[in-house]
């Protein structure tokens, strides 16, 4: 029994399929993974970001008048997102 060419070349393509197959299986994981991480250096970066546009990164170089007038209004979002009503 003699395989003509239109054989092997079946046999071929499903040989390859099966590789590919098996292939995209094994990377899926891996580029889900890196697409994480990808999202989790981005959400960093942002936090950087934002911490570094922060009013108290430099809170030691305010004066104290400036020092007192940050807190209170740190103090006044914090107890607005908390839903308190302070006493003025």
């Amino acid at each position: 029994m003699s395989l003509i060419a239109n054989d092997l070349e079946e046999i071929r393509n499903i040989v390859e399929s099966a590789l590919l197959k098996q292939t995209q299986d094994i990377i899926q994981p891996v580029q889900n993974e890196l697409e994480a991480i990808r999202n989790d250096l981005k959400d960093i970066y942002d936090m950087i970001a934002e911490l570094q546009k922060s009013p108290l990164r430099n809170f030691d170089k305010l004066s104290v008048e400036d020092k007192i007038l940050t807190l209170y209004k740190q103090l006044l979002n914090a107890a607005k997102q908390a839903g308190i009503t302070l006493p003025r």
